[in-house]
């Protein structure tokens, strides 16, 4: 039996071949599934070593809590908060200044058609620009 072990361990080695020559792993052997601790594992001591690596908690005895870390962790969900509402903002804001564009396009174009006789109306003066009109007021619902 012992010589059957030899010649086995031999033939396997054949088998084998050199670790230089293309592909051993891939046609026996078993194959390690990715686990999916790692990636957890990987996050963790990031946040480590981003927040607690160099931070001195000697004089923490009591484990209080360091107000200026929650600020900071608090401070990202306000602002994605923020960001959604103020983007909602926008788009309305940018809605009404095109439909306030689209009713000033209307006007001009309307008073273009206009048949080429003029009635005693007053003269504008090319220089003034818009003399005694005044602009409106696009956003009359903010202070």
């Amino acid at each position: 039996k012992k010589g059957e072990k030899k010649e086995k361990k031999k033939k396997g080695k054949k088998k084998g071949g050199k670790k230089g020559e293309g592909g051993g792993d891939d046609e026996e052997g078993f194959k390690m599934a990715p686990s999916t601790f790692i990636p957890g594992m990987e996050e963790a001591s990031q946040t480590y070593e981003d927040i607690w690596k160099f931070r001195d908690e000697n004089e923490n005895f009591q484990q209080k809590y360091d107000a200026e870390l929650i600020k900071e962790l608090k401070r990202g969900e306000v602002e994605s908060e923020i960001r959604i509402q103020v983007d909602d903002l926008m788009r309305q804001e940018l809605k009404n200044l095109k439909a306030a564009i689209e009713r000033d396009k209307g006007k001009k174009g309307k008073k273009g058609k206009k048949s080429g006789k003029k009635k005693g109306g007053k003269k504008k003066d090319k220089k003034g620009g818009k003399k005694g009109k005044k602009e409106k007021d696009l956003t009359p619902d903010r202070t």
